[in-house]
């Protein structure tokens, strides 16, 4: 029987248990006439009051120490989680979605293309990072939030098929470039990206891809289904937060 299953059976029992002592004792005191027979009876309920109370708090303080060491090991477990992933996944889409509303399709240079290129290289990166170090589960309050997250994300990739065919070719090769460059110590910045372009044929391609991939209405699809994953994932974490707080 779970915790508390007993403690509810415990303040049952203690409720009824209470009820009767106090009529039996009320009616043997009433009918009893010696003031010390009366007074063993009124020690012995006391006693009993006693134990019974003593048995609940312990009953209590046992539920709440093992329900705060429960929350203690949920949070152990999706801390590092929120922490190295979840948070920075959400904060390089919203990155990316700034990026996009500040285009303009038909003014078009380099300097912007890189950066949401280079944005791109960021939000995949995070994920394929996530996957390797944690598995890239993600672990939500419950399984219909889990696939809310997970189906937002899928239609950033439905919805961002910039290289045609080759899209998921090249997005590797973004996050290859991304894992490989960007450490703790020394994150891997939109500057240096932007320097590394002219040694590298593949992302100067990418960004010619890109660049005609860049319409109107591309764009305001993508900044609209980032908007989406953004929108659902944090919901998720605050939820998460919640139901593991309660």
């Amino acid at each position: 029987m779970k915790r508390i299953h007993r403690l509810v059976s415990l303040i049952i029992i203690a409720l009824v248990a209470g009820a009767v002592t106090l009529y039996l004792a009320n009616f043997y005191i009433m009918s009893i006439q010696v003031d010390a027979a009366k007074a063993n009876i009124i020690v012995g309920v006391i006693t009993f009051f006693g134990v019974i109370f003593s048995a609940l708090y312990k009953e209590i303080s046992a539920y709440y120490q093992e329900r705060s060491a429960s929350i203690n090991r949920k949070w152990d477990l999706i801390f590092p989680f929120i922490k190295n992933h979840y948070n920075p996944w959400i904060n390089s889409a919203k990155s990316f979605r700034s990026a996009l509303n500040t285009l303009d399709p038909n003014a078009l240079n380099d300097e912007v293309v890189t950066r949401v290129l280079y944005l791109t290289a960021v939000f995949y990166g995070i994920r394929l990072r996530f996957i390797i170090k944690d598995g890239g589960l993600i672990l939500l309050s419950s399984d219909e939030e889990e696939k809310k997250v997970e189906n937002a994300y899928r239609q950033i990739e439905k919805n961002f098929g910039w290289a045609k065919d080759e899209t998921p070719r090249r997005v590797s090769y973004l996050q290859n470039l991304f894992l490989s460059k960007d450490t703790p110590n020394n994150p891997y910045v939109l500057a240096m990206f932007t320097k590394g372009l002219s040694r590298d044929g593949t992302i100067k391609e990418s960004r010619d891809k890109l660049r005609l991939w860049l319409t109107k209405e591309n764009i305001e699809k993508l900044s609209m289904t980032l908007d989406d994953f953004i929108n659902c994932f944090k919901a998720s974490v605050d939820k998460l937060y919640t139901a593991w707080s309660d």
